[in-house]
């Protein structure tokens, strides 16, 4: 599979956004607001882990992540009442599984955590200033969209020494099994 690219994360971020505005219109005339909120967030929540699963070359953990994550999501509904821990419990699951499947050091995951934060911030400061549901998942996705700009490996001086230390080792290792290829002839 492909990585997920920046213009996917514009189209998702776009298509949510509608999906949202248009749900949110119409189910705030039967349901409160609050319970919509959370019932947009685990649905847009559980289409971008599946997003994101699909996108992954990863296959470890197909099944094992939705079972994860609907025990996460069923914990949040009933443990969490309010939206900010709410919000908080879903962006949290979609960082580990990106941090799982599309980071390989720490470094990357950590600037992804920084990245799922920054989202959040955009979400809620568009929330309260322009209290559109449509420009706020607008920018909560648009925001995710840039974690593909994140690399996947960050080489740092100690990964460098290393790939030092690998060469040396690789070239070691052929000359002790040149040695042994000729010792084992002689005999």
């Amino acid at each position: 599979m492909k990585r997920p690219t920046f213009i996917q994360g514009i189209v998702i971020a776009f298509v949510f956004a509608l999906i949202g505005a248009a749900a949110f219109s119409a189910l705030t005339l039967i349901y409160a607001s609050s319970f919509i909120v959370k019932l947009l967030i685990t649905c847009f929540s559980a289409l971008y882990i599946v997003y994101l699963l699909a996108r992954s070359a990863e296959r470890t953990g197909r099944l094992t992540i939705p079972a994860l994550w609907i025990a996460g999501a069923i914990s949040a509904w009933i443990f969490l009442p309010g939206l900010a821990l709410f919000l908080l419990a879903h962006v949290g699951m979609v960082w580990l599984i990106r941090s799982l499947y599309f980071h390989s050091s720490v470094l990357p995951a950590l600037l992804d955590l920084g990245l799922c934060a920054l989202s959040v911030i955009a979400a809620i400061a568009t929330a309260l200033h322009s209290h559109s549901v449509f420009l706020s998942v607008w920018s909560f996705f648009l925001v995710q969209a840039l974690f593909v700009a994140i690399p996947v490996v960050i080489k740092t001086k100690r990964d460098e020494r290393t790939d030092i230390t690998d060469q040396h080792f690789k070239r070691a290792l052929r000359t002790a099994e040149a040695a042994v290829r000729r010792m084992h002839t002689v005999s």
